[in-house]
């Protein structure tokens, strides 16, 4: 977990969240001190892998932006919430899979809470690269089939006999075969196309 952002009205409380943040975590944190401020970072593109919401706001409750924040962005949330309103917010929140931690509490239970969160972030992180991986692969293949096909249909080879060409061109040329079966396809659409 690299970028936080915690939203407090309280300065106090913000000081000793980001502290707790930074200490424990070793991440970059932002600070905002209302709902309204808090929408402006989160809507400027900046990255955070974790919105924390000391609740209330001055300009709003704290539900409404960890909603906006969850629904806008994949960011976990973690709303600290008066004991009194926890039960009252707690199905509001798990509609939008937001975590709620009554207040008080004590640091380990913060922290137990955080490590979950970026234990999970760093878990769907790794499915995340798998999954690009995955992709850019599929689109190689796809490519490279393009330029077999390419050639089985304008020059008349075998499924066989566009593989070994498309293999001799990529060795003879020093490229990734990806990048020979992209020379290969935009060779043939200059000359029949």
């Amino acid at each position: 977990m690299e970028n936080v952002i915690v939203i407090s009205s309280s300065s106090s409380a913000a000081e000793n969240l980001s502290a707790f943040l930074q200490d424990m975590f070793h991440c970059q944190v932002t600070t905002a001190d209302s709902a309204q401020q808090a929408r402006s970072i989160i809507s400027g593109r900046r990255t955070f892998e974790l919105v924390l919401i000391n609740s209330p706001l001055v300009d709003e409750a704290g539900i409404e932006l960890a909603e906006y924040a969850s629904e806008s962005t994949a960011a976990s949330c973690v709303v600290l919430v008066k004991n009194e309103n926890f039960e009252k917010l707690s199905t509001r929140a798990d509609k939008s899979d937001i975590i709620l931690v009554s207040k008080p509490f004590s640091r380990q239970v913060l922290y137990q809470v955080i490590k979950a969160v970026s234990s999970a972030i760093k878990r769907s992180y790794a499915l995340y690269e798998e999954t690009v991986r995955l992709e850019r692969q599929i689109e190689e293949i796809r490519i490279i089939d393009k330029a077999k096909f390419r050639l089985m249909q304008y020059r008349n080879m075998t499924e066989e006999e566009a593989h070994s060409y498309l293999e001799q061109y990529a060795m003879k040329n020093r490229k990734k075969k990806v990048i020979a079966a992209s020379e290969i396809i935009d060779k043939i659409a200059e000359q029949y196309f």
